[in-house]
């Protein structure tokens, strides 16, 4: 009779369990993941969290000089790229980034790199610092292995220097950092914008110079900053809403090649 009597509560007890973890998920767990090479220009890496594998994870690059406590750059990457390593050593290859960096506007000729995740206003470590000097034949490079990470307070927070002030070079025009945007490549081929070899400023597009843009943010005319080059906004296409913006390239396969990227863009007064 006592176990006959028991079972109900047992059930209860079950459901109210149930019920909270329904109620209160758990926090996914911090990202995996690391610098894993560097070079003449480019940072390349991968990072992922193992328990939600759609969760794309946004990187946020750090370079300091050597010896140096403050960053004097920051880029801003989206971990979507395939990498067959990954593939091999996750069984899931999407979950690689690579951003373009010139190192030739930055002062001093060595650097230290520090790669992090931000998950609810934490950083979380991404690997081990990796060094690269200005000049090195050889890259700086290792394997796609899995790593622990940590949090970690940036050194940007610690001293209380915000990145548009640390990324601009010095002696630039004075600018505003208008924050993250997502930046992708376009031609002028039927399929970037329908063959059309006219902006909607009625201005030949030009690479390295010509960007589209949300008109409501950034009027026709408007001169920014992504890494080291100034664009000027002169088109405009159905999908470069909020914060978008497509790079003009001279061809199809150079604006494929960009993908995707995050990068801090700034507005030149």
């Amino acid at each position: 009779m006592k176990k006959n009597c028991l079972k109900p509560w047992s059930f209860a007890i079950i459901s109210f369990i149930t019920m909270l973890a329904m109620t209160f998920p758990s926090s996914a767990a911090p990202a995996r993941g690391k610098v894993t090479g560097v070079d003449s220009g480019s940072i390349s890496g991968w990072a992922w969290n193992p328990e939600d594998t759609n969760d794309v994870q946004q990187v946020e690059l750090h370079i300091f000089r050597s010896g140096k406590p403050d960053p004097v750059k920051y880029l801003h990457v989206a971990a979507d790229q395939y990498r067959e390593d990954l593939a091999a050593e996750l069984k899931d290859g999407w979950h690689g980034f690579s951003v373009k960096v010139d190192w030739s506007g930055l002062e001093g000729s060595d650097f230290k790199i520090k790669a992090y995740t931000v998950k609810d206003g934490e950083y979380y470590v991404l690997g081990e610092p990796v060094s690269y000097s200005k000049g090195s034949s050889k890259a700086a490079k290792s394997s796609a292995k899995d790593t622990t990470n940590s949090k970690e307070k940036p050194a940007a927070e610690a001293s209380a220097s915000s990145p548009a002030e640390s990324s601009q070079p010095s002696g630039s025009d004075s600018s505003q950092s208008l924050g993250v945007f997502s930046i992708s490549g376009y031609c002028n081929c039927d399929k970037c914008s329908g063959g059309s070899k006219i902006t909607y400023s009625g201005k030949v597009p030009q690479a390295g110079h010509t960007i589209a843009a949300d008109l409501t943010i950034l009027p026709l005319g408007s001169r920014v900053r992504i890494g080291n080059t100034v664009y000027t906004v002169e088109d405009k296409g159905s999908a470069i809403q909020g914060h978008k913006i497509d790079i003009f390239y001279d061809s199809h396969e150079k604006a494929r090649a960009h993908g995707r990227t995050s990068q801090e863009v700034f507005l030149l007064r």
